[in-house]
């Protein structure tokens, strides 16, 4: 559902017009569902390749725990590491916890998806502005839950859709999903240099920045003059995130696009 990103807990870094409470609901029924779809892989298919070039299946099960883990500390009020680099660090930690087998790593995160939704499935409007952080910087609570949204919902795809498993495409979760990595890749974007002003629509979703927060909100009505990009909103967070050529799915202004690319060459150095 569609709020006022002023009415709820925002970042210095985006202001996202998403209500916390589909957020938190979405990541919910995310995480039930991939566990379920998990719990039946036996050990041919864990050790089958994904769609992340150095990861198996098993593999993207690792990275799940592991972020798991690292949301739990972060959200006791802890840090995890003393420096976290997305594009190394998660592959680090993959390989560190390569000793245990593929089936112990299957079901340590059966039972750690069954607890990260019953916590965040049960978060109500007291937890949303709490501080947190993910590599981004600080954040309210609840848009670190956006985040680790879009990282287990990619990798729930990079995990079965090799494997010729089905994996459901809600409108609640590719929204949210998608909110955030347009937020994201704009703002990693401006890090790297580019810094001029942005005002588009991409899969019915307005971004823009200037000198402040990146903004994010469904469009109600098409601007007028806004270059507006169209595609399939699920292959598209699949493409900006690294897997694919982004103009075999998205067609629209270059400048946005080059916006675009520019994140996805950021974040395809990882895995």
């Amino acid at each position: 559902m569609t709020t006022d990103p002023d009415t709820v807990p925002q970042s210095e870094h985006f202001l996202i017009a998403v209500d916390p409470s589909d957020v938190v609901r979405a990541y919910a029924a995310h995480r039930r569902r991939f566990a379920l779809s998990v719990a039946t892989l036996n050990e041919h298919a864990l050790r089958s390749p994904s769609r992340c070039s150095e990861w198996s299946v098993a593999d993207i099960l690792r990275h799940g725990c592991d972020v798991d883990r690292w949301m739990r500390t972060i959200w006791n009020g802890d840090l995890p590491f003393t420096a976290f680099d997305p594009r190394v660090t998660p592959h680090a930690e993959v390989l560190h916890s390569r000793s245990l087998s593929d089936l112990v790593v299957r079901d340590r995160y059966v039972a750690s998806s069954v607890e990260m939704a019953a916590d965040v499935g049960s978060a109500g409007p007291e937890r949303w502005g709490l501080p947190s952080l993910s590599y981004v910087g600080a954040m309210p609570w609840w848009q670190t839950v956006l985040h680790v949204l879009w990282d287990s919902w990619l990798h729930e795809r990079d995990g079965l859709l090799p494997r010729g498993m089905p994996v459901d495409e809600v409108e609640e979760e590719v929204t949210a999903v998608l909110s955030y990595l347009l937020a994201l890749a704009v703002h990693i974007s401006r890090r790297l240099g580019r810094n001029e002003p942005l005002d588009a629509v991409v899969c019915g979703l307005r971004v823009s920045a200037g000198d402040g927060p990146v903004r994010v909100s469904p469009v109600v009505e098409l601007p007028a003059g806004v270059p507006t990009l169209s595609g399939y909103a699920p292959a598209v967070i699949d493409v900006v995130s690294g897997r694919g050529n982004l103009d075999d799915v998205l067609s629209g202004d270059d400048e946005v696009l080059d916006r675009l690319r520019l994140f996805t060459g950021y974040i395809s150095a990882a895995a």
